[in-house]
């Protein structure tokens, strides 16, 4: 047996071997790896699928009215911002 083979078999195990042959680097580097990808898929999702909003104005104007029916009606002279006996906000 030579004397780099009896070096090597008194080494622990991992040791003497560089680091990009080992498992471990590669699993940590992959971890945020994968997130920053998943993070380019996410925004190329996002830009290339918009979210509809409101499509057209008589659309708009539906759920404005809807909207203002739901709404409680204070609009009574008390409330009014400014008059005499006015609760501030």
């Amino acid at each position: 047996m030579s004397n780099q083979q009896q070096q090597n078999t008194n080494l622990a195990p991992g040791e003497g071997v560089v680091w990009y042959k080992q498992f471990w680097p590669w699993f940590i580097i992959a971890l945020p790896a994968s997130a920053v990808i998943a993070s380019f898929i996410t925004l190329w999702l996002a830009i290339t699928h918009p979210d509809p909003l409101v499509i057209d104005k008589d659309e708009y104007q539906r759920v404005n009215s809807e909207l203002k029916a739901q709404s409680p009606q204070q609009e009574s002279k008390q409330d009014e911002p400014g008059k005499p006996g006015s609760q501030p906000d």
